[in-house]
């Protein structure tokens, strides 16, 4: 189970991050002037977030990977957390391609478990 969760940042705008089970953050959009707008781009990420095409995988100069999902024209929606290896990102996208395209849009605390 994952869930995605829109919120309101400091500046007024609006993000929405999906969580696993666990509650770890899986990935963050950038802003949104509206709810109304972030809501929108969850339906968006949740189709793009089922086809390996819309994942693209990055290494920073740090050498740390993180993914970023796009939707239909490649347009950024989201970007993951870092990790240290490029087989624990590839896990996650792994991860995300099975759960995020029926992860459910909630205001709920996701229940603490493991994954």
């Amino acid at each position: 189970m994952a869930v995605f969760r829109v919120r309101r940042s400091s500046d007024e705008q609006f993000y929405f991050v999906a969580l696993a089970r666990s509650g770890r953050p899986l990935i963050q959009s950038g802003s949104y002037p509206t709810r109304q707008a972030a809501e929108q781009a969850v339906d968006t990420c949740r189709a793009a977030s089922a086809d390996e095409a819309h994942y693209q995988r990055h290494q920073s100069s740090r050498n740390k990977h993180y993914f970023d999902i796009t939707d239909r024209s490649n347009a950024y929606l989201a970007t993951s957390a870092v990790f240290d290896t490029a087989h624990r990102r590839d896990d996650i996208i792994e991860y995300c391609l099975k759960r995020l395209p029926t992860a459910k849009l909630t205001d709920e605390e996701v229940p603490a478990a493991t994954d």
